[in-house]
């Protein structure tokens, strides 16, 4: 029968002592373990992959084949009486003993559950009182505007005040420009400004700064053992975390990620203040950014007010548009408008490729399909939904138009409405810039207005039928408008478009 060792270290110990695990786990070879599991977590953490995998090779290892668990003391496994015991349950059922080298306990005798009951008591009430303190010393801190001993790229920190980092840190061969580290942190939001949502931002700095776009991908994928063999021990590199953090924020390189550089974007650090109270009391989940404390003009900033608000506006409204990042953005013109026949849903865009002609074409399914509410797999493509509505459009334009109440429409229109209709023909031709839009709701309210003498209903009707007849006379005139036209026409006289599969069933207008 053979020995096991678990050994355990927090984040904190490591960084502090970088031998702090493997000192644990040679004294756990000095007790005759064979192979040991290994963890650097908190003893608060219940859910750790070395322990887990600990528990899950006991129970399936034949009865015998281990006759003792090692630990340096009680707290290394943690401060859970629940986590405790139900290691306790699985030795029980598997005939191991549970033996610490620093603590003599018993755990079979009620004297060692008293003692074991008493230790973890004693770990748990020394985490509370650590997390008192360090809660006492953030508020101190914030009450006295002082700012975190850990600065965000482009600043460090000298006597509890944020400062710019006038270090030198990288030059570009291709522009042959230098930059300081806080110079690099405002051209990160220089590229931000002229990229507009923060993935195509971390594409562009991964290209301008000759980084992979895509690093490490092997690793992600592979897991990583927490179990080593005694005589490998001086081969294993016990790293402090097993996740790579390298694209959090580039201080080892100048890879970045999409949630590293949100993250930096809305630091309000680098707009003068310093954040507060960024993460939840339970489970230690970081905050939204809009729920964050700050103390404002702690330090002069890199940025205004201002655009940091502005930078935040930007990526609130891209949190709910995933096409945002999208190289050669897509203006979406069926925004809002599109319904699912089946369950009433709204259907998105979820695919989206480039023709042979270089055009964009993307893919609709209904929402409420991927969370199983909704039977409708069909997806309808951008293309073949565009021609659907403007077929549709222009086949019921007479019919459309008709159904608007002009019951007081004079049957024979003055030569000054006929005169408004042809100019009115002849700026729908030309590109739609803001002034000829003007000029053609001018020209609309105008012929409104001579139709209607007054009445208020039927001059709002007369507007609708101006335009239901103009936009939708021909196909040439739906053809040759851009993507953001074609959003403000719908969203003008459309207020919704029912779709079955892949097919238009009606539209609905205002």
């Amino acid at each position: 029968m053979s020995k096991i060792g678990y050994a355990r270290v927090s984040s904190i110990e490591q960084q502090e002592d970088r031998g702090a695990l493997r000192k644990q786990v040679e004294r756990l070879r000095n007790a005759g373990c064979d192979r040991c599991y290994w963890d650097i977590q908190s003893r608060t953490t219940e859910v750790r992959e070395g322990l887990q995998q600990l528990v899950n090779d006991l129970k399936l290892a034949p009865k015998g084949t281990v006759s003792e668990l090692v630990v340096v003391r009680i707290d290394r496994i943690g401060s859970s009486s629940k986590l405790f015991y139900s290691l306790l349950e699985v030795l029980r059922s598997q005939n191991i003993k549970l033996t610490a080298l620093d603590q003599a306990i018993d755990t079979e005798s009620l004297g060692g559950e008293l003692t074991i009951d008493i230790l973890l008591a004693a770990a748990k009430f020394e985490v509370k009182m650590l997390s008192s303190r360090v809660s006492a010393e953030r508020k101190h801190r914030m009450t006295q505007r002082k700012s975190h001993r850990f600065a965000p790229l482009g600043w460090v920190v000298e006597n509890d005040k944020y400062i710019k980092d006038e270090r030198w840190c990288v030059s570009l061969l291709e522009s042959k420009r230098s930059f300081r580290v806080w110079e690099l942190a405002e051209y990160v939001f220089q590229v931000f400004y002229e990229s507009g949502s923060v993935r195509k931002t971390c594409n562009n700095l991964n290209r301008i700064f000759a980084t992979p776009h895509k690093v490490g991908n092997k690793q992600r994928k592979e897991s990583k053992s927490h179990q080593i063999s005694i005589e490998d021990l001086n081969e294993i590199n016990l790293s402090p975390q097993s996740k790579k953090t390298y694209k959090r924020y580039p201080w080892g390189s100048l890879q970045w990620s999409p949630a590293g550089l949100k993250d930096f974007l809305v630091n309000p650090v680098h707009a003068g203040g310093t954040p507060f109270n960024t993460t939840q009391k339970q489970g230690g989940k970081r905050k939204h950014f809009d729920q964050w404390e700050i103390n404002w003009d702690t330090h002069e900033g890199i940025i205004t007010r201002e655009k940091h608000e502005q930078i935040k506006k930007v990526i609130r409204s891209n949190a709910n548009n995933r096409w945002s990042g999208v190289e050669g953005s897509y203006t979406n013109p069926f925004a809002n408008l599109l319904k699912c026949a089946c369950c009433g849903g709204a259907l998105t865009r979820q695919a989206a490729y480039k023709s042979k002609d270089g055009t964009p074409n993307h893919w609709y399914q209904c929402t409420y399909y991927s969370l199983g509410r909704c039977k409708t797999k069909q997806m309808l493509s951008s293309h073949s939904l565009d021609k659907q509505v403007a077929e549709l459009l222009i086949n019921e334009a007479q019919k459309l138009a008709d159904l608007v109440d002009l019951s007081h429409e004079p049957l024979e229109e003055p030569a000054s409405v006929k005169s408004l209709r042809e100019s009115l023909s002849s700026l729908e031709k030309l590109p739609p810039i803001p002034a000829i839009e003007k000029a053609k709701d001018d020209i609309r309210e105008e012929i409104a207005r001579v139709i209607s003498s007054g009445n208020t209903v039927v001059k709002h009707n007369v507007i609708l039928r101006e335009e239901i007849i103009q936009m939708f006379s021909d196909r040439i005139f739906w053809d040759t408008r851009t993507q953001l036209d074609k959003k403000r026409i719908l969203s003008r006289l459309i207020r919704r478009v029912v779709v079955d599969g892949t097919s238009v069933v009606r539209v609905d207008l205002l």
